[in-house]
């Protein structure tokens, strides 16, 4: 006879459906009685860490090891106590340089598998301090021991306009507005695996900038990158995976076209007049800061994303504008697509 815990194959079956079933049950109750806050995607959005925890719950009871299950867990909790209580700014891009944990805790199960309870307790106790060094490091941040590549590109008097392209892969860029005098571009990269090219137009000029592999071992790409302010400027970024963070307040941007595929998004954007900004992105946060003394319409293709405005904002002929605006006589237009995730627009301070 079968017991009633495995399957026909041996194997002990599932109990994440179950789980799952019972912990949503258990979030709607909380939500009509008052005791967990927020509503609809909002509070889907900020749950989601549930899903590890249950993993790790089915992985302990189906006994598949003792670290991976309460990495899991572990991971879980900290992602949800994050989102509800105070919030940390979490760098996914340091996350991913911390995928050897993984590897360690695999060799902890190979190595404390077996019947002992002994055994077990130390298993559990060595797990524990990983995710609890985990955590910290998380929380303090951290620095990369990396040679950085100084960026400088010089224009001449005669420019009036540029073209920028920068394509990251995976890492995160950080991107601001403060050069010396003549100075196109000025920051530093890591690692050195790039190209670059510069050329000109008539008064435009042109300059790309592209990672040439991903970064994750040993670390993961990091630029930190301003351009200069005396040029109107029309900018394109690319990444993959990680965090884009672009303060561009003091910038003279007439377009801008951001495309990513998973991560953060950050965009601070100038008192512009302009019908061609447009933010992509697949999976992740976007959030994007807008002059409040500007008409504004958006187009917000957002799939099974939720979106958050400012409350003065209307939704009026397709479109979420400000006081006063409309798609006919908008000061901004922006296009802004997520296929999940959180869209998140407010007024800058």
């Amino acid at each position: 006879m079968i017991p009633e815990n495995k399957n026909r194959n041996g194997q002990r079956r599932s109990f994440f459906g179950p789980i799952l079933l019972i912990t949503i049950g258990l979030i709607f109750l909380g939500n009509n009685l008052g005791l967990i806050q927020g509503e609809g995607w909002e509070l889907i959005w900020r749950l989601w860490p549930v899903l590890l925890i249950i993993a790790g719950l089915n992985d302990l009871i189906r006994r598949e090891g003792i670290a991976w299950p309460i990495l899991l867990i572990g991971a879980g909790v900290f992602f949800l106590l994050n989102n509800f209580g105070p919030r940390v700014w979490i760098s996914w891009t340091q996350i991913i340089q911390l995928w050897p944990i993984l590897l360690i805790a695999a060799g902890i199960d190979l190595v404390f598998k077996g019947d002992s309870i002994w055994f077990a307790i130390a298993g559990v106790f060595l797990t524990l301090l990983l995710i609890g060094g985990s955590v910290w490091i998380v929380r303090e941040g951290f620095q990369v021991s990396a040679d950085y590549t100084e960026i400088r590109e010089v224009f001449a008097e005669d420019v009036e306009q540029m073209e920028v392209d920068l394509s990251l892969g995976a890492g995160e860029l950080i991107l601001g507005s403060d050069t010396p005098d003549g100075v196109l571009v000025f920051g530093s990269i890591t690692p050195d695996n790039h190209s670059d090219l510069i050329s000109t137009e008539g008064s435009k000029i042109l300059y790309q900038l592209q990672h040439q592999e991903l970064g994750f071992y040993p670390h993961t790409a990091r630029w930190e990158l301003d351009l200069t302010d005396d040029l109107a400027a029309d900018l394109v970024v690319h990444n993959g995976v990680g965090e884009v963070i672009l303060l561009l307040e003091e910038l003279d941007l007439s377009a801008l076209d951001l495309n990513q595929g998973v991560g953060r998004l950050v965009v601070y954007l100038p008192e512009m007049e302009s019908d061609q900004v447009l933010i992509k992105q697949a999976v992740g946060l976007i959030r994007i800061q807008i002059p409040a003394n500007l008409h504004v319409a958006v187009d917000a293709q957002n799939g099974l994303s939720k979106l958050d405005f400012p409350p003065d904002f209307e939704l009026k002929d397709g479109y979420y504008v400000s006081p006063g605006a409309s798609k006919s006589n908008a000061d901004l237009v922006i296009v802004v697509e997520q296929a999940m995730g959180l869209i998140d627009f407010e007024y800058s301070r």
